[in-house]
């Protein structure tokens, strides 16, 4: 008895163990860059870059442009800028974690031979990435593929970040949101459906295996920036 009542038990975890196995390959395979490299733009500052499918992504987000407290903006049909109490501190937030861009100037900064990905090459990134397909054209939080996306080091190394964006929210004001808590990218694509200007973004979440596509209006926004280019 105490044979057969061994043997259950050993066959038992070893359908639990292959279980979990085959639920954490689901959620988070296993994918590493077919490539690595890095670059300077014409501010000499050095970016890596991974190559993922037939693309190279950016590993940091993009530092260049104009610093983000440096640039004036319409709000209410006056003219402001924005006021920082430490720009030293903020040149600091920069280099660790990008600058955050208009999506005009998303689309405008691109170093030569570089582009702002488009809403497609996110979808292609997301299946290599192993969101199911049937998830891939659904708008809204989509689950899989936020995990890998914000790894660091090691697995994918694409690097995400949870640096929030810059919006007029809650007042007619621009202020830093969800720092630490989400990390918000322009794509290069437009959703025309709209009446006022919108682009799609992708965003991701702390603490969640989850990619959001959503069409966001463009004005009084600033946004992290990852570039991309066909891979030589």
């Amino acid at each position: 008895m105490d044979k057969i009542k061994t043997i259950l038990l050993t066959a038992f975890a070893l359908v639990v163990a292959m279980s979990v196995a085959s639920c954490g390959d689901d959620d988070n395979p296993t994918v590493a860059p077919s490539a690595t490299g890095t670059f300077e733009d014409t501010d000499g500052t050095l970016y890596h870059w991974v190559r993922v499918g037939s693309l190279d992504w950016m590993v940091e987000n993009y530092r260049g442009g104009e610093a983000w407290y440096n640039q004036s903006y319409v709000a209410n049909g006056f003219e402001s800028h924005f006021d920082v109490d430490d720009e030293d501190a903020e040149n600091a937030l920069i280099a660790q974690q990008g600058n955050y861009l208009t999506w005009q100037q998303a689309k405008d900064c691109a170093p030569e031979g570089w582009r702002l990905p488009t809403d497609d090459d996110f979808k292609n990134l997301e299946a290599a990435l192993g969101m199911k397909a049937g998830d891939i054209d659904k708008e809204g939080w989509r689950s899989g593929a936020g995990t890998l996306m914000m790894q660091q080091g090691e697995g994918t190394q694409l690097a995400f970040v949870l640096a929030g964006e810059l919006g007029s929210f809650s007042t007619a004001f621009p202020d830093k949101y969800h720092v630490g808590d989400y990390g918000c990218y322009w794509t290069a694509t437009q959703d025309t459906t709209k009446s006022n200007e919108c682009a799609i973004i992708r965003a991701v979440v702390a603490g969640g295996n989850m990619v959001q596509r959503v069409a966001c209006a463009t004005d009084l926004r600033w946004m992290s920036v990852k570039y991309v280019r066909d891979d030589k």
